[in-house]
């Protein structure tokens, strides 16, 4: 796991209704580097998406 992808579980910990675009903006890299670290995460079971995209959170498994 990179750093990238360990700050993203952090900061998803601490609130899980954070956005690609608010992790971006916390994190100082882009949406699209966001978007990337979530599918990986989401591929190693590590975060699972609860609910619509517009209204859902996310859930930190591991």
């Amino acid at each position: 796991m990179n750093k990238t992808e360990k700050k993203v579980i952090e900061l998803l910990i601490e609130n899980p209704s954070y956005n690609s675009e608010d992790l971006a903006k916390k994190i100082g890299v882009s949406k699209r580097t966001i978007e990337r670290n979530f599918k990986i995460l989401q591929e190693k079971k590590m975060i699972e998406r609860i609910g619509s995209k517009r209204d859902g959170n996310w859930i930190v498994t591991k």
